[in-house]
């Protein structure tokens, strides 16, 4: 019986993932408000009551996307990055992952961006999940004494968010970008604007 449901629960997750694969990918080539759900479902080949069955509208799909973004970051902090020297070095990779995960699809996200930061959007809770996930590396940094002490945790916690927005808003024509001028471009920023928090340079 165990068995059972763990291949039911197995299919559901693959369900739900080619769901979201086909929602973003369609929302990236036409546009969020141009996608329809028939399309999804046609993509993901599923009917569109099931697409209907894990999420509910549109906008849930977009809430879907970031909490699957965001449980990939949280998987790699605690298992694929073990090898970091420290939680600054692992903030700086938290801040080059979502960056480079984000730019692909850069006007989707944008809208997840936008809708993140309104407190009326159901994903206004993935952002505090985003920010909660960096605060705590930040007071780790901050108790190893790779980050200043007599800074406040939430000042660094605004300028780390704000390297986000810099590339998602800031930056100009990114799929002209070579993968070695973004990889420079992104090392650059980072390097600049987590200058002032190191307790010495990294």
């Amino acid at each position: 019986m165990t068995a059972v449901m763990s291949r039911r629960e197995t299919n559901k997750l693959k369900c739900r993932e080619r769901i979201l694969n086909a929602s973003r990918r369609l929302f990236s080539e036409n546009g969020y408000d141009n996608t329809m759900i028939d399309e999804i479902a046609d993509m993901a080949e599923v009917s569109k009551a099931t697409v209907y069955n894990y999420f509910p509208n549109k906008e849930s799909l977009l809430l879907g996307i970031t909490e699957e973004e965001l449980e990939n970051i949280c998987h790699l902090i605690s298992h694929d990055w073990e090898d970091a020297k420290n939680s600054g070095d692992k903030i700086y990779r938290v801040l080059e992952q979502f960056i480079l995960d984000s730019l692909p699809n850069i006007d989707l996200s944008r809208r997840i961006s936008y809708l993140n930061s309104c407190e009326k959007s159901p994903l206004y809770a993935a952002r505090i999940t985003m920010t909660d996930m960096i605060r705590n590396l930040v007071l780790k940094a901050q108790e190893e004494e790779v980050f200043r002490k007599d800074l406040d945790a939430e000042i660094i916690v605004d300028v780390l968010m704000g390297i986000l927005l810099t590339a998602q808003f800031q930056w100009q024509r990114i799929e002209t970008y070579s993968p070695e001028f973004l990889a420079n471009k992104l090392d650059q920023l980072l390097k600049i604007m987590l200058a002032g928090i190191y307790t010495e340079t990294p």
